[in-house]
């Protein structure tokens, strides 16, 4: 008999989980009869598995379900009941948890399923137990079963669809927060603006890498799409060179040379920066509350904080500490489009690279994937 109650509640927990369905065609307007259809499935065993349905589209979507996994998780619960009945056989009341650590790592939903057994009542022959599902926190389903001279009689009290809608909402209402931190990690290209005047780059080898810790603040409220944007990005740009260039600070003037005597392995300069964003981003929802289509645009600024050379060249390297005219300050646009969690950063940095009349006149652009951390 438990194991049919369970049963009943294992079915249960997977309706509440998501054997929903939104619009269509119901089985009320196909069928013409009631508010809500039964499916009795009987087993070469004699047993039963009872589906009670609102559309025909909760029919459609309980294929995705597996029931093995279901039976799974089913015996793992009658398991720990037994092991709990028979380690206090006194107690009323026994309180079993699933995917606690799974659910914290936000890789499942946590289930928790208190028993309740009430005294038999003198003369009558009856006995009540209360079985209560928790789901997360958030959705209760309660399960009665009372048993009176050999009839069993169970009666299920599942949230509607409404109700565990306006749960969620409330719970995360409560929990809503308008500005909030977090971290991303740009990775992508540098390129040079002014190509005629300056070397040419290899592309894989001419990175760029900024860690960067967000600020985000949410204008409007918790259904706002609009959000703004700060926060720091530690950023490196690298710049390797196609050919022997040798980087070279000539009389205050920073200036690419070819060395036609040595075959460099590699060439590059390199400098870091910590820079200022403040982007207006807009930004939708999707309807399982994740991110949409995302948009974002605006002004940042920058400090260097170094800056060097490397030469690689017969096994050997050599690295030049220097700040080879490079700007101090650097100021520019950047911007960001996606969906969900792919995203693409772009970066134009308006002012030169170099200081005025010690290097050559262009600026950078960057650009590649945004990844969070």
């Amino acid at each position: 008999m438990k194991r049919i109650i369970l049963l009943v509640m294992a079915i249960c927990m997977a309706a509440a989980t998501g054997v929903s369905a939104k619009g269509g065609s119901t089985l009320k307007e196909r069928l013409q009869t009631s508010n809500q259809d039964t499916i009795v499935v009987k087993m070469a065993n004699g047993a039963k598995m009872i589906l009670h349905l609102e559309n025909i589209q909760q029919l459609q979507a309980f294929q995705n379900y597996s029931l093995d996994s279901l039976m799974r998780e089913l015996t793992k619960y009658v398991e720990r009941v037994d092991q709990m009945e028979s380690s206090n056989k006194e107690s009323k009341e026994m309180t079993v948890t699933f995917n606690k650590q799974e659910a914290q790592a936000g890789q499942t939903e946590q289930v928790t399923i208190t028993v309740q057994e009430q005294d038999s009542i003198k003369g009558q022959g009856t006995n009540k137990e209360t079985h209560e599902v928790r789901i997360n926190k958030s959705i209760v389903i309660k399960v009665d079963v009372e048993e009176d001279n050999g009839n069993t009689k169970v009666n299920v009290d599942m949230p509607s669809k409404q109700e565990r809608d306006s749960t969620r909402e409330a719970k995360e209402a409560e929990s809503y927060k308008a500005t909030r931190f977090g971290f991303d990690m740009d990775l992508g290209f540098n390129t040079f603006t002014d190509i005629d005047n300056t070397p040419d780059l290899k592309a894989w080898g001419s990175r760029y890498v900024s860690l960067n810790w967000r600020l985000t603040s949410q204008i409007g409220g918790r259904k706002s799409p609009v959000y703004l944007l700060s926060g720091l990005e530690f950023a490196f740009n690298n710049y390797m060179f196609e050919d022997d260039v040798l980087v070279q600070d000539i009389d205050g003037v920073t200036v690419f040379s070819i060395d036609p005597e040595v075959n460099y392995e590699k060439s590059k300069l390199t400098h870091s920066s910590v820079n200022l964003p403040l982007m207006l981003m807009l930004q939708s929802k999707r309807d399982n509350g994740k991110d949409g289509f995302t948009i974002a645009a605006g002004p940042f600024i920058g400090y260097r904080l170094g800056s060097h050379s490397k030469l690689k060249f017969n096994g050997d390297k050599e690295k030049d500490r220097d700040s080879f005219n490079l700007s101090d300050i650097q100021y520019g646009a950047e911007g960001v489009i996606g969906y969900g969690s792919l995203k693409l950063f772009g970066k134009y940095n308006m002012n030169d690279l170099f200081k005025d009349n010690r290097g050559p006149e262009t600026s950078v652009v960057s650009f590649g994937l945004r990844l969070f951390l």
